[in-house]
């Protein structure tokens, strides 16, 4: 491999500095695919594969939520059991403000309460997962920190094609940056996937815990048009966007 340099030796003729550079690394995803807006399966491995799905179970949240009336003010608790970007002195935030924490950082408050204002909410998310064909997916709680939240890349593939229909959920979820209104300082969050702000999305979701590894989900729009990209269980949270870049690389021979 060619050596990279930067700068310019000087009068003296000093050589100039070697480039510091990152090592990518080696793709890691146990489970993806790719597909086109019809929902056929354009490349694939281990798409069956039943892995944990972590925060990626927040869509399900979302897609329950939005039925609902999105600018309700609903109660935050005071005591926690997750940390939370919603400062303890705010009190109550509607039903679209904690939806925009849950989709776009992943808040795991946020889909607390929002589950909590549902009746028999996780039930419903089951049952909804029941209703879409998706058969080997299962939900105990909303936030995705629990291992018993798992699912298949081709499930969540059936997930998405409902997700990308509902306009709250494609509106939050691809935002970059997002800011919540309180009595004090605003809630400045990022969005917890960075290509939002490089490539053309309609929605995006991550997900990270130790036994699921990295999960990212994204509908790209793409110049042969839109595709629905899914990958589960890569090595890490940092890692999950060096491997969906791959995926995103390899469309042209999609």
């Amino acid at each position: 491999m060619t050596a990279a340099f930067i700068g310019n030796a000087d009068a003296r003729g000093q050589y100039p500095k070697r480039a510091k550079t990152k090592p990518v690394p080696e793709f890691s995803a146990k489970s993806y695919l790719i597909a086109d807006s019809a929902g056929s399966v354009l490349k694939e491995h281990d798409m069956d594969a039943v892995l944990p799905i972590a925060s990626i179970s927040k869509l399900m949240v979302a897609l329950l939520s939005t039925e609902l009336n999105l600018e309700e003010d609903l109660s935050i608790p005071t005591h926690r059991t997750v940390q939370s970007s919603i400062p303890k002195k705010v009190v109550t935030l509607t039903r679209r403000e904690l939806l925009t924490l849950a989709l776009v950082k992943s808040d795991n408050l946020a889909a607390q309460v929002l589950c909590s204002n549902i009746e028999n909410c996780v039930d419903k998310m089951n049952a909804k997962a029941t209703e879409l064909g998706m058969e080997k997916t299962h939900f105990e709680e909303p936030t995705g920190l629990s291992s018993q939240n798992v699912s298949t890349a081709n499930n969540l593939l059936r997930l998405l094609m409902v997700a990308v229909q509902d306009p709250v959920i494609t509106q939050l979820s691809r935002m970059p940056t997002a800011e919540v209104a309180t009595a004090g300082k605003p809630i400045k969050v990022r969005n917890t996937n960075p290509l939002t702000s490089k490539y053309d999305i309609s929605l995006s979701k991550t997900g990270f815990t130790n036994p699921a590894g990295g999960c990212l989900v994204m509908i790209l729009n793409s110049t042969a048009g839109q595709r629905f990209l899914i990958l589960l269980g890569s090595k890490n949270a940092h890692t999950r966007i060096p491997d969906m870049e791959r995926l995103v690389k390899g469309l042209d021979s999609n």
